[in-house]
C-alpha cells in the first residue's frame, strides 16, 4: 500500500509541475499552403536525431510515395521553426494545381549528412511514423501561416503572435477556436499582401475561463472582399479543400516570463521583403519559461510510467 501511495504522489508531483507545451520529440508539423516555386514551408521540427525533412508524393491510395525533395536537420539545433524545403525541379514541373503531399522525418542512419532513401528510414514517435499529409497548391504567389512554438505562447494581454504570415493578396488574419469555418471568431487583423513576421493579433479574452488558462487557436487567412472590413463576404484562403492555416496554443499568465538569451525557436530568413509590424513578441507574449523541450508531455508520461512500474512491483 505504501508503494502505491508513493507512486501516486510522484506522478501527481511531476504532472503538476509540467507547463503547457505545443509538441513533443520526433515531431514534424506542416500545414496546407500555396507555393509559387516548389518551396514548402515546414512549420516546426523537433528531432531526436540528425536526419532529414523529406517531401513525398502521395500514392494513388493516399499513402507515402516517392521522395521529391529534402532538407537536412541537425539534432543539436533542437526545435526549429519555419523551415523552407525545396521540391525537386522535375517534380514541381508536373505538380498539379492542388496536390497531396507527405512531409516525413527520416533519421540519418549513416550519420553522413547525405539522404539515402533506401537506408535513411522514416523516424517514428510513440509507434507512428513522424509525418503529416497536407495539400500543396501550385499558385502564382505563396501563402502560408506559421505560429507553432516549442511551448505554448504566454500572454498577459490577450494578444497572440503569429510568427510568419505570407499573403498572396490583402487579407485578414483571423483567429478562431475551431478549424475550417467552424468555431467562434475571436480576433482579426487586416494585412497587406506580402510577407509579415511577428504579427500581434488581439483576441477576445473570454476564451479563457477560471478553469481554462490554455487554449488552442487557429490562425487563418481570409481575402478582403474590397470594403476593408472583415465580413461574411470575405473568403477563406484554401489549398484545394484545406484551409491555409495553423494551430497553436496560447497560455494566459499574470506576467510574461523573461525570454532566454538563446531562444528555442529558430526562424532563418534572408528575405528583405519581410515586413515586421511594430508589435513584437516580447511586448505581449513569449514562449513558456520551461527550458526543456517537450517538458510537459514527456514529464507527465514519465511520471505515469514510474507510477505503473512501482505498482506492478508491489
Amino acid at each position: 500500500m505504501r508503494r502505491a501511495v508513493l507512486a501516486a504522489l510522484l506522478a501527481l508531483a511531476l504532472v503538476a509541475s509540467a507547463s503547457p507545451v505545443a509538441a513533443h520529440g520526433n515531431h514534424v508539423e506542416v500545414d496546407s499552403q500555396h507555393s509559387a516555386d516548389g518551396t514548402v514551408v515546414v512549420e516546426a521540427v523537433r528531432p531526436l536525431t540528425d536526419g532529414f525533412v523529406v517531401l513525398h508524393r502521395a500514392t494513388d491510395d493516399g499513402e507515402i510515395g516517392d521522395p521529391v525533395g529534402h532538407r537536412s536537420v541537425d539534432f543539436d539545433d533542437g526545435f526549429q521553426q519555419n523551415l523552407p524545403v525545396e521540391m525537386d525541379a522535375d517534380a514541381w514541373a508536373d505538380w498539379p494545381d492542388n496536390g497531396p503531399l507527405w512531409v516525413v522525418f527520416h533519421a540519418d542512419r549513416h550519420d553522413d549528412g547525405e539522404f539515402d532513401p533506401g537506408v535513411d528510414e522514416r523516424a517514428s514517435a510513440f509507434g507512428a511514423t513522424t509525418s503529416q499529409s497536407v495539400t500543396l497548391a501550385k499558385r502564382d504567389q505563396p501563402a502560408s501561416v506559421v505560429a507553432e512554438r516549442a511551448q505554448a505562447q504566454q500572454t498577459a494581454s490577450a494578444t497572440a503572435i503569429v510568427d510568419s504570415a505570407v499573403l498572396p493578396d490583402d487579407v485578414f488574419l483571423v483567429l478562431r477556436t475551431e478549424s475550417g469555418t467552424e468555431g467562434h471568431i475571436v480576433g482579426t487583423k487586416a494585412l497587406d499582401a506580402g510577407a509579415h513576421a511577428d504579427v500581434g493579433v488581439d483576441f477576445d479574452s473570454s476564451v479563457f475561463s477560471e478553469n481554462r488558462s490554455t487554449v488552442g487557436l487557429y490562425a487563418q487567412l481570409y481575402t478582403d472582399g474590397g470594403d476593408g472590413e472583415f465580413s461574411e463576404g470575405d473568403r477563406l484562403v484554401r489549398a484545394g479543400d484545406s484551409p491555409v492555416s495553423t494551430y497553436f496554443l496560447v497560455w494566459q499568465v499574470d506576467e510574461v516570463a523573461a525570454t532566454t538569451s538563446e531562444p528555442v525557436v529558430q526562424t532563418p530568413s534572408n528575405d528583405d521583403s519581410v515586413v515586421t509590424p511594430t508589435e513584437t513578441a516580447d511586448a505581449a507574449t513569449s514562449e513558456s519559461g520551461t527550458s526543456v523541450s517537450g517538458y510537459g508531455v514527456v514529464h507527465a508520461l514519465t511520471a505515469l510510467a514510474l507510477a505503473a512500474i512501482v505498482l506492478v512491483r508491489r
